[in-house]
This record gives C-alpha cells, sequence and structure tokens, in this order.
C-alpha cells in the first residue's frame, strides 16, 4: 500500500490555514487541494455534430490569408484535443471554397456549411487585427466577434442570442525593443497573434485554466 502520510500532511496542513488569520499558506493550500481555478465554457458544443471552424475578414484587417487558416487549424486541433470533439471537419476546405466569391456577394455561411458536410460552423468575424494599438507600442492585439450557427435546423442561431456575435478580445504581451522591423519580423509576430486568437477561439467552447495575465480578463466576463 502507498505511503498516505504525505497526503494527509497536506491535507493537515491546509486543515490548519483555515484557521490561521493572514497566513500566507492558505492560497496555496487551496489550490493544492482544489487544483487551478478554472474558467467555464461560454459555450458546449454537441461533441458529436460535424463542425467547421470559419474566419471571416471581409475587410481584410489581416492582410494575409494565411493567417485566417492559421487561427481556423489551431482552433480545430485544440477542440479536438482539449474539448474532445469528435468530428471537426478541415477548415482549409472552407476557405478554399470561398477563394473565388465575388466582390460585395459573400457566400451564405450556412450554405457554405452544408457544401462542406457541416452540422454547425463557427464563424468569427474579424474587427481588428494589429500588431500595435497606437502605431508606436509593440502589443500584438485582435477582436472578433463569434458565432455557432446551424446549418440543418431553423433558426440557425445556436449561440450567443445577441445579434453582433460574443466579443472576443485578444492581447498579448507588451514588449520592449522588439518591435518588428522587418517583412519578415511582422510576419512572424502576426503568425503568433493567429495561434494565440486560435487558442483563445477554442477555448470559449470548453473548460480550461484560468489565467492570470491581461491578455485573459476576457474569458472571465
Amino acid at each position: 500500500m502507498r505511503d498516505a502520510r504525505p497526503l494527509l500532511g497536506a491535507l493537515t496542513l491546509a486543515t490548519a490555514a483555515t484557521f490561521l488569520p493572514g497566513c500566507n499558506i492558505v492560497g496555496p493550500a487551496v489550490v493544492l487541494i482544489h487544483g487551478p481555478e478554472k474558467t467555464a465554457a461560454a459555450h458546449e458544443l454537441d461533441e458529436k455534430r460535424p463542425t467547421v471552424v470559419f474566419i471571416d475578414d471581409r475587410a481584410n484587417r489581416m492582410g494575409r490569408r494565411a493567417l485566417r487558416q492559421t487561427i481556423a487549424t489551431v482552433a480545430t486541433d485544440s477542440l479536438l484535443k482539449d474539448a474532445d470533439m469528435k468530428s471537426m471537419l478541415d477548415p482549409k476546405a472552407a476557405l478554399v471554397r470561398v477563394a473565388g466569391e465575388p466582390n460585395g456577394e459573400p457566400t451564405d455561411i450556412v450554405s457554405l456549411g452544408k457544401s462542406l458536410g457541416a452540422d454547425v460552423v463557427i464563424y468569427a468575424t474579424v474587427d481588428a487585427f494589429s500588431l500595435s494599438p497606437d502605431g508606436v507600442t509593440f502589443q500584438p492585439n485582435a477582436a472578433f466577434r463569434v458565432k455557432v450557427l446551424d446549418c440543418v435546423n431553423t433558426p440557425s442561431r445556436i449561440w450567443p442570442q445577441e445579434k453582433e456575435g460574443h466579443p472576443l478580445a485578444v492581447t498579448m504581451p507588451q514588449r520592449q525593443g522588439e518591435v518588428p522591423t522587418t517583412t519578415t519580423q511582422a510576419n512572424a509576430a502576426q503568425d503568433r497573434l493567429a495561434q494565440e486568437c486560435g487558442e483563445r477561439l477554442a477555448k470559449l467552447f470548453y473548460k480550461h485554466q484560468t489565467k492570470s495575465r491581461v491578455s485573459d480578463t476576457n474569458d472571465r466576463k
């Protein structure tokens, strides 16, 4: 039988800390027993329904089409791994399908999902995507409005109820002395931001560990 003394010791420490006002051990003891703080999913997806992620940037705020694919791919991989989704479709197929659409005649998103064999579309429109909020400070940031659409049933809106969609803001830590000076550096910084956006988009749909940095405060709203 495994020695239970370490666990008993931890429990004793946690109990004692509860009755010691001002003791700095209370926080660690609580984490030891209950684990790190968790943030609930903003919306829970049906894991069995075929689902595709589509990033819409009609105003071309991102500049590079590859960034849309990065966000969608990272989100897809995260949902497969961390949300136990069973049937995520390749998001690249959605971008290929709309590549030749005429200007001013965007493809209907529900019809797009149906054409790909999806029951559900995680649809995110880009409101902002920049390496600097003021043109001087190097602090990559982005903003999206997220919707979940049903391609089979009506009404098509699954989540949220708000017409504009669920706001998602992503702000990466400010860095000193690292302002990109070349196209290669700028592209690399945009790629990192896109990866962060993909992770944050996926986290809307599964319970995850709460982070304390400023860029993650949107998850707790």
